[in-house]
């Protein structure tokens, strides 16, 4: 019931002003209003429901521009909350005390990261990446290939790259559900090798898109900047 009355307010409020204008009392009579005028004053009417219904219309804008298509673009996504810990920062360790970089998983099996000392035992671990420049990930992330192996067919965003630190963060959406991973590469230089992180928001499983997205990734930069990956006997990077 609420977003109807507030449909009838705005609307009100937007044409209040054009009906003042169509009409002046004088002693309760009304004075016409040339044609021109009023054309004006039905082009003013139109625009200020225009504008008011953009203002109670939810947006579909959650949906990416790149997503593989417009099928399910004004379902509602189930976007869950941005992570408060995403970039670099000090966190603490059980082996080591501490270290500087991303955040380590959650004990939810959906997230793998490299950042944590090898020390912490953690489950979803995998190894630092060797490679050049955080450029490379961005041309990877710029030519990235929506919806391949059945993933991220919602599209992807970068929403932040930094080229004097080496640091980018990109989400990833799912195509139907509209479900966000976050994505995360940073040059450590205590290691001298890029710390790589990708999580999913919500549930538990992530079905394997995790994996996946790291090894479309980690494979180009392989193959076409030259860098170096620790895989394991399968070839699988996890």
């Amino acid at each position: 019931a609420m977003i109807p009355s507030l449909c009838l307010l705005a609307l009100f409020l937007s044409a209040w002003p054009v009906a003042l204008s169509y009409s002046t009392s004088h002693g309760g009579d009304a004075v016409p209003i040339p044609v021109s005028k009023a054309s004006e004053n039905r082009r003013a009417f139109f625009t200020h429901i225009t504008a008011a219904a953009s203002l109670l219309t939810p947006l579909s804008s959650s949906a990416f521009d790149n997503r593989l298509d417009d099928k399910y673009a004004d379902a509602t996504p189930q976007v869950g909350t941005q992570p408060t810990d995403l970039g670099v920062s000090p966190r603490p360790s059980k082996s080591a005390g501490s270290y500087t970089g991303l955040a380590p998983c959650p004990k939810s099996p959906n997230c793998w990261c490299s950042a944590p000392p090898p020390g912490d035992n953690l489950a979803r671990y995998l190894p630092a990446w060797k490679g050049g420049s955080i450029s490379d990930v961005k041309k990877v992330i710029d030519t990235y290939e929506v919806g391949h192996g059945g993933i991220d067919g919602g599209g992807f965003q970068i929403k932040k790259y930094d080229e004097k630190n080496q640091y980018i963060y990109v989400q990833f959406q799912s195509y139907k559900a509209g479900y966000v991973d976050d994505f995360e590469a940073w040059f450590n230089p205590e290691k001298g090798q890029f710390d790589v992180r990708t999580a999913s928001r919500l549930g538990m499983s992530d079905l394997g898109v995790n994996a996946k997205r790291l090894d479309y990734i980690g494979s180009r930069l392989e193959k076409e900047y030259g860098w170096v990956l620790e895989r394991r006997k399968n070839g699988s990077l996890v």
